[in-house]
């Protein structure tokens, strides 16, 4: 059997108990699976998402145990959330769930689940998942700290999408002060910055439009004041019409008893 690359190897230690070391006929059995797997993780990192998401589910076809299983569908809906497809990842994060195994790959479907939903447009359902994922984690290990700032991100994100905006400033401050080493870090700080813009221009906008409101009384008010005086001078008008025939009437000059002469 040919030996697996160093990389792959390396990979085998990381990604946990799926895969643990076995004896020769047990990896023999599982050639189909460690061939898909390897090239989809290959495909991954090349940013290739749908030829990556192909291998996969080649993997998870060839996978002799659960464990095995669970690992390629964690991966697969990785490639599929990274290209986009979102309903895919939602529909195969169901069916991880479904596994018996794979333990540790399945504590991280909230979040998978979360941000899908975030970029399906399905924001409230998101923040349920997101949460509860973040209020899990004790954040007491670099690797804790990451996931739990990420869930606690894009649960902000969610707020922020919804426009709750004082509700989102708080998340984003909570990375921004409990975990400045945390890669959202910089995202939180101008978030935050962000929605303050926004406060302010909120604020502008409601001054600009009571202004405005206050104009058109005024507007209004004016008019309605012309109105009045104009429809006063058309009686005046009328009376002084009516006089000058009745004088007329009478006999007297009206333009004479008018003139100084």
């Amino acid at each position: 059997m040919k030996k697996l690359p160093f990389l792959f190897n390396v990979l085998l230690l990381a990604v946990g108990p799926a895969f643990s070391q076995t004896d020769d006929s047990a990896v023999a059995a599982s050639t189909a699976f460690y061939i898909s797997f390897q090239q989809g993780i290959t495909l991954y990192g090349q940013g290739k998402w749908t030829d990556a998401s192909a291998k996969f589910r080649e993997a998870q076809d060839a996978a002799a145990t659960g464990d095995e299983r669970a690992e390629a569908v964690y991966w697969l809906c990785l490639a599929e959330e990274s290209g986009g497809d979102f309903e895919s990842a939602v529909r195969d994060l169901n069916g991880l769930e479904q596994i018996n195994g794979g333990a540790t790959r399945k504590e991280e479907i909230p979040y998978l689940k979360g941000r899908a939903f975030y970029s399906l447009g399905r924001y409230d359902e998101a923040i349920v998942l997101l949460k509860g994922y973040a209020d899990r984690i004790s954040a007491d290990s670099t690797s804790s700290i990451a996931r739990k700032s990420a869930a606690l991100y894009w649960t902000g994100e969610c707020l922020f999408a919804l426009g709750h905006l004082d509700k989102a400033q708080d998340v984003f401050f909570i990375i921004a002060q409990q975990y400045p080493q945390s890669v959202k870090y910089e995202a939180s700080v101008y978030r935050i910055a962000l929605i303050y813009q926004k406060k302010v221009e909120q604020k502008l906008l409601e001054l600009l439009r009571q202004t405005h409101e206050e104009s058109i009384k005024t507007i209004e008010e004016y008019q309605r004041r012309e109105h009045v005086y104009t429809q006063a001078l058309i009686v005046y008008q009328k009376r002084i019409a009516a006089l000058e025939a009745s004088l007329r009437e009478a006999g007297i000059d009206v333009t004479a008893a008018g003139s100084d002469k």
